[in-house]
């Protein structure tokens, strides 16, 4: 089967988390036998031109972001050039991806004069809202109402609103897509509710077989970052408050008292985090705090071995968040969110905690029973590990993509 992939970045390594998930399949579908194309973007600013690299063809793309809420639905240089690459390898099937940013939703309707197999995956609520889902009453319901209105929207978007954008969105996928795919349980429900068609879920997945880091690459990443004799708390991603640096830091700060040599481990941009730490008055932490910025691949599999418990306390609807499942991957305890797709990945009591991070004082304890209780955080990790073997791998995600297209 000739499968083509559309997301708006696929850089060779690194890129958003959804690029990685596209990497994944790419390399799951080519191992299971299929031919596998991608169709990216990359700025116009940098190279004009189409960029090819193989199987991966990236297309110039750039616009004011300032009216990201218009150009999500169209651009028509980018329409042409996408069209005229889809003519030349003749899929079977299309899959999209992101697409919000710069291939486009329009990609749908190119995709659709190509073949009937249109699908997309859908990693976030951008089809039906105009940032992170984060509402007072989806905060206060912890996650169950995830209704929006038109006012949330204008909130969000202020004077980039588009109040037809979700309108043209939902008829897009309606008339041209064969099927949705949500990532979470969660996400389908937040879907459904805003009248997104056809909605199956299907959980992202990882190599499992490569998410293994030797004694001797933890020790040199302790080494270097200055962990050796901490008990250290791993944290990350695009760091915002949406993705709960606030009570994060309020847990720190009582479980100092407890454990005096605890460390907290942020992966994510240096930048963001500083912005943080004054906004939640916490620079008086710094002696505690590690953050490295980004890092690759191998990095970060260091960082999860040299972690004693990952934390994802996210305060919006995190429809899935790859760090619960790189972390059971790699035998780490979680202790996550109560929001968005998270309880489905990590069960509570048995490969970490579920919780409100809303509530400081629960959060802050489960932590610290897993900073204190090394029995029973071994346990959960193993636990992990056996979870994501049977449910999150590569080729389990692999194939039922492929069951889906053929139906």
């Amino acid at each position: 089967m000739k499968i083509l992939f559309l997301n708006d970045d696929y850089p060779e390594e690194g890129g958003s988390s959804v690029a990685g998930v596209v990497r994944t399949l790419d390399h799951g579908l080519t191992e299971a036998g299929h031919e596998v194309y991608v169709i990216a973007t990359h700025r116009k600013e940098k190279h004009p031109s189409i960029i090819r690299r193989g199987h991966i063809v990236s297309i110039p793309a750039s616009y004011r972001q300032s009216l990201r809420h218009y150009h999500c639905l169209r651009i028509p240089a980018v329409s042409k050039m996408l069209d005229g690459e889809i003519a030349k390898i003749r899929p079977d099937v299309i899959h999209a991806h992101n697409v919000h940013q710069y291939i486009t939703y329009n990609a749908l309707r190119i995709a659709r004069k190509h073949t009937d197999k249109v699908f997309i995956t859908l990693h976030d609520v951008m089809s039906f809202n105009f940032g992170r889902l984060a509402t007072d009453r989806f905060l206060k319901t912890e996650g169950q109402d995830v209704r929006t209105s038109w006012i949330d929207h204008l909130k969000q978007a202020q004077l980039q609103w588009n109040p037809l954008r979700n309108v043209i969105i939902r008829n897009i996928m309606n008339a041209n897509v064969k099927e949705v795919f949500a990532v979470s349980a969660a996400l389908k429900r937040a879907l459904d509710a805003h009248g997104i068609p056809r909605v199956s879920v299907v959980p992202n997945g990882i190599d499992a077989a490569s998410w293994v880091v030797s004694p001797e690459t933890v020790d040199a990443f302790k080494t270097k970052h200055d962990l050796h004799g901490k008990k250290v708390i791993l944290f990350g991603g695009r760091l915002s408050r949406d993705k709960g640096s606030t009570p994060l830091l309020q847990a720190l700060q009582a479980i100092r008292g407890s454990v005096p040599n605890v460390a907290l481990l942020v992966i994510g941009n240096n930048d963001r985090w500083e912005g943080l730490l004054r906004e939640a008055g916490a620079e008086n932490f710094r002696d505690c705090i590690r953050c490295p910025g980004w890092m690759t691949m191998e990095e970060m599999k260091a960082a999860y071995g040299s972690a004693d418990v990952v934390t994802t306390p996210s305060l919006c609807l995190d429809t899935f968040n790859l760090m619960n499942i790189e972390a059971m991957a790699l035998g780490k305890p979680v202790v996550g969110t109560v929001f968005g797709g998270t309880p489905e990945i990590v069960v509570n009591g048995v490969t970490g905690f579920i919780c409100n991070p809303l509530k400081t004082e629960e959060y802050a304890n489960h932590l610290l029973t897993l900073l204190k209780n090394d029995t029973l955080a071994e346990k959960m990790g193993r636990a992990g590990r056996e979870r994501v073997e049977k449910l999150f791998t590569m080729e389990r995600q692999a194939q039922k993509y492929l069951n889906l297209y053929g139906r």
